[in-house]
């Protein structure tokens, strides 16, 4: 292990504190749909409420955030996943050392907490369950691939990607293995609806696939012209997704960019969308509407019927993080380090919070997805900095 657990001092700023916790967003994109929305508005005008950073070894905080219980987990790329008090900050409840950094987004489901490890060059990264109440290891399953996804917990299993040891199903209970399906690489979080189990494959066979969430039985498995490595959603008339040849760290010609919709049933096109530029993010859907940023700086709200865009929010900068809905506003974080917020339905821009060099390279980027939960906005940056965002006083 390459750091044993331990308690690190930490810089937290309690700048202002809302008397009411944060409510639940207890997985990546806010739930088992991965619709990104919780249902609790943004306020109009916003402000840091508190942020926090390890002060041992800073580290760049690149994972999304579960929130869920009054706490909020997020991970930090000194392999360690760090649980924090959602209402105040302050030094965390409790912290968890991997083996490698922690990019995977935790998902909470009774009383447990269950998260991925490691990035594209480690090939024996971990799967671990913990106490959401301590922090203490009750299981860890080992792969041969990194645990990038991030896992879902449905019906007593935990599913998760590898990367190229492909789609794993666990006794959520346990960890004992129920199923596995190799030949692709799964980085996407798996998408658990109407009995399936649906991802994304980034190389080789590029595919969005469905399997039987009981058995691993395929149902279905669709080609696709480029890396799907956003998580899918269950939008209106079908399964979202964005699809383009690039990375999160650059924009590669011939990006085959699009937006798609596939019917769960057969896994065939009900639409499609060309994009500006690879979609590395995973859409959100509200309002019967599909809402995803690319690589070409263009943030866009799509019909979910038909595929028709209907707006778009150009930030002048890649997006390769993931928009929370909520009923007043869609928020997104870009590269350059800003936060946006705009009208969900008309796409006028409702506010941008620039979140700080703080010292480190000027080449600042939100990679993190935000969470909105409680009306507050969690999220991390690569200035080694973890941020709640709430209404400004």
């Amino acid at each position: 292990m390459r750091r044993a657990l331990v308690l690190c001092a930490l810089a937290a700023v309690a700048l202002r504190a809302d008397p009411e916790p944060a409510a639940s967003w207890p997985c990546f994109r806010g739930g088992e749909a991965r619709v990104g929305s919780d249902g609790s508005e943004v306020p109009g005008k916003v402000a840091v409420l508190w942020k926090a950073r390890n002060e041992r070894d800073r580290a760049r905080v690149m994972g999304s955030p579960a929130v869920a219980g009054g706490r909020v987990y997020v991970g930090a790329d000194n392999d360690t996943l760090f649980c924090y008090d959602a209402e105040k900050g302050g030094a965390p409840a409790w912290e968890f050392g991997a083996r490698y950094e922690v990019f995977s987004s935790p998902a909470v489901a009774d009383g447990r907490v269950y998260v991925g490890e490691g990035l594209h060059v480690h090939e024996d990264a971990r799967l671990y369950c913990l106490d959401a109440a301590t922090g203490r290891k009750l299981w860890e399953f080992r792969t041969t691939g990194h645990v990038e996804s991030s896992p879902a917990v449905s019906g007593g299993l935990v599913f998760f990607g590898a990367g190229g040891d492909g789609l794993y199903a666990l006794d959520a209970a346990t960890g004992a293995k129920k199923w596995q399906v190799k030949g692709l690489h799964v980085d996407s979080a798996p998408l658990v609806t109407g009995g399936l189990v649906i991802v994304g494959s980034g190389y080789g066979e590029t595919a969005i696939g469905a399997w039987k969430a009981e058995s691993g039985e395929q149902a279905w498995r669709t080609k696709v012209p480029a890396s799907a490595w956003g998580a899918p959603a269950a939008g209106p008339k079908g399964i979202v997704v964005g699809i383009g040849n690039g990375n999160f760290g650059e924009t590669l010609p011939n990006a085959k960019a699009e937006l798609l919709c596939l019917s769960p049933a057969d896994g065939s096109v009900v639409w499609r969308t060309p994009l500006k530029n690879a979609a590395m993010a995973a859409a959100a859907v509200a309002n019967g509407n599909v809402y995803l940023g690319n690589r070409g700086g263009e943030f866009g709200c799509f019909e979910g019927a038909t595929g028709k865009k209907l707006w778009e929010a150009g930030c002048g900068r890649a997006v390769v993080s993931s928009a929370a809905v909520s009923p007043n506003a869609v928020v997104w974080g870009c590269d350059g380090g800003h936060l946006h917020a705009a009208d969900p339905g008309t796409g006028k821009v409702l506010w941008n919070l620039p979140l700080g060099h703080d010292g480190v390279s000027s080449d600042l980027r939100i990679v993190s997805s935000p969470a909105i939960s409680g009306g507050r906005i969690f999220v991390g940056s690569n200035n080694n900095w973890f941020y709640c965002v709430g209404e400004k006083k």
